[in-house]
C-alpha cells in the first residue's frame, strides 16, 4: 500500500504556513460577497470560469477553444494520448489510451488493447508518457474577465462598547474554494447584496486601482474597498481574515427608551419595556450590513443585540439598541377619558422607576388612535400627528410619576 503525505488545513488561516502549488501569477480581482470578477490573461485562467461569464476585453479576439475545470486541467490535456494511471491508496497501476473523461460521473475511460475500462477519476494519479506538443506560443493570448464561485469574501462586522467610546470594528473573511493556492494583488472586495450578477467595469476599477487608498469608497452608488498593492495568498479550502479600517466615535448619550400603542381606552396599568438604546456620529465611512454589539468589561466582550445599519457614512448619526435594559422600568395608566370613542379628552400618568445608582435618561414614544388636537404636560412633545413623546433624566434609585393630558380627535 503506498502512503501518501497528508495535509492539514484549519479553517482560519492567517497565513499559509504548508506550501501549495501556487499560480503563476497573482490574480487581479473583484472579490463580491457571493463570486468574484476576475480580470485574467486568456490563456492563463487561474480558477474555474462560471458558465456563460467570461467576457473578452477586447473587439477583435481569437477564440478558446477549451474551458475546462482547472482542477481535471492535466487530464484534459492527455485525452487521446498514452498515460499511466496509479492508484492513490492501493498498489495498482494501468498503461493505455486516455478516452474520455466524465464529468458528471468523475469518471474516465481508458482503453487498452481495444478494451474500454470506466475508473474513478479522484482515485487515480494520472502520469503523461507523452511529450506534450505546446503551441501556446502561437495563440495570441489577450485580456479576459469572468466570474468564479471560488473565490469570495464575508464582511465581519461589530461595534465595542466601553465607557464613553464605541470602536466600528471591520474585518474581512476572504474565502478560497479551489484546489490550489491563491495569491491575490491589486484587487478591490466589492459589497453588494444583489442576486443579479454583477459585470465587471473595466474603466472604474481601474480608476479606482490607480487610487489604492486603504479605505472604503463609495462610488457609482456602489461600496468597495482597495486591498492595495502588497501580495495576499490564501491556502487551499481555507479562509484569510483581513483588517479593514476600523474607526472610534465617542457615546454622544445613553437613553433607556421604550414604545407602545395605545389603541383603546382601557383603564388598566400598561407595563412598558425599556431598551437601552446608544447614540453615536460615525467618524469614517465604513460597510453596510449586520453588526453584532459588544460591551468591553476589562479584557472581557459582554454580547448584546445583532443591528443592520444600511447607512454607514461619515457624519451619520446613528442610535444602536443594544440589549434590553435592567435598570429602569416603568407603566402607563389611563387615568380618565371623556369618552369611549373619539373625539374624547385623556389624562394619562406615567410612572418610572431607576434601580441603578446613577442618574439615567429615559424617553417613551405613545402612538395614539386618534389626531392629537391638544397635548399638556411637563417633558411632553408631540412628535407627530398622532404620537408624542415623553423624555427626561430620572435620579439614581429613585420613582418618578408624570401626569399629562390629551385630546384626540377622529
Amino acid at each position: 500500500m503506498k502512503k501518501q503525505p497528508t495535509y492539514l488545513y484549519i479553517g482560519i488561516l492567517l497565513g499559509t504556513a504548508v506550501a501549495q502549488p501556487t499560480f503563476a501569477a497573482p490574480i487581479h480581482a473583484v472579490i463580491g460577497l457571493d463570486n468574484s470578477q476576475i480580470v485574467a490573461d486568456s490563456q492563463h485562467l487561474s480558477l474555474t470560469p462560471n458558465p456563460g461569464t467570461l467576457i473578452p476585453l477586447e473587439d477583435d479576439f481569437s477564440p478558446i477553444t477549451h474551458l475546462q475545470n482547472g482542477l481535471n486541467k492535466n487530464w484534459f490535456d492527455e485525452i487521446g494520448k498514452k498515460v499511466r494511471v496509479e492508484h492513490k491508496q492501493r498498489d495498482l497501476n494501468y498503461t493505455g489510451i486516455l478516452a474520455k473523461i466524465e464529468q458528471s460521473s468523475r469518471s474516465f475511460i481508458l482503453t487498452s488493447h481495444d478494451r474500454p475500462t470506466t475508473l474513478p477519476l479522484d482515485d487515480f494519479y494520472l502520469i503523461p508518457l507523452e511529450q506534450t506538443d505546446n503551441n501556446k506560443a502561437t495563440t495570441r493570448s489577450y485580456p479576459v474577465s469572468y466570474q468564479t464561485n471560488q473565490l469570495s469574501w464575508t464582511p465581519q462586522l461589530s461595534l465595542i462598547f466601553e465607557n464613553d467610546n464605541v470602536v466600528v470594528s471591520q474585518q474581512a473573511l476572504l474565502h478560497n474554494n479551489s484546489s490550489a493556492s491563491i495569491e491575490i494583488q491589486d484587487s478591490l472586495l466589492h459589497y453588494s447584496r444583489s442576486s443579479t450578477p454583477q459585470r465587471f467595469k473595466a474603466e472604474r476599477s481601474s480608476l479606482v486601482m490607480s487610487d489604492m487608498q486603504q479605505e472604503v469608497s463609495y462610488q457609482d452608488n456602489e461600496v468597495s474597498y482597495s486591498l492595495g498593492h502588497n501580495l495576499l495568498s490564501i491556502a487551499p479550502y481555507s479562509n484569510t481574515l483581513y483588517p479593514l479600517p476600523s474607526s472610534n466615535s465617542k457615546i454622544d448619550k445613553q437613553t433607556h427608551t421604550a414604545n407602545l400603542y395605545t389603541h383603546n381606552n382601557g383603564s388598566g396599568r400598561i407595563d412598558l419595556s425599556f431598551y437601552n438604546t446608544v447614540s453615536f456620529t460615525l467618524k469614517k465611512e465604513g460597510l453596510p450590513g449586520e453588526y453584532n454589539t459588544f460591551w468591553k468589561r476589562e479584557n472581557l466582550l459582554i454580547p448584546g443585540n445583532t443591528v443592520m445599519l444600511n447607512t454607514v457614512r461619515t457624519g451619520y448619526p446613528l442610535n444602536i439598541i443594544t440589549n434590553k435594559s435592567q435598570d429602569i422600568t416603568g407603566y402607563l395608566t389611563l387615568e380618565n377619558a371623556s369618552s369611549q370613542k373619539l373625539p374624547s379628552t385623556q389624562v394619562w400618568q406615567l410612572t418610572i422607576e431607576n434601580h441603578s445608582n446613577k442618574i439615567q435618561n429615559y424617553s417613551v414614544e405613545q402612538s395614539t388612535n386618534g389626531i392629537i388636537e391638544v397635548l399638556e404636560g411637563d417633558d411632553v412633545t408631540k412628535v407627530n400627528a398622532n404620537s408624542l413623546r415623553i423624555a427626561g433624566k430620572i435620579k439614581a434609585n429613585s420613582k418618578k410619576t408624570l401626569t399629562y393630558k390629551l385630546e384626540l380627535k377622529n
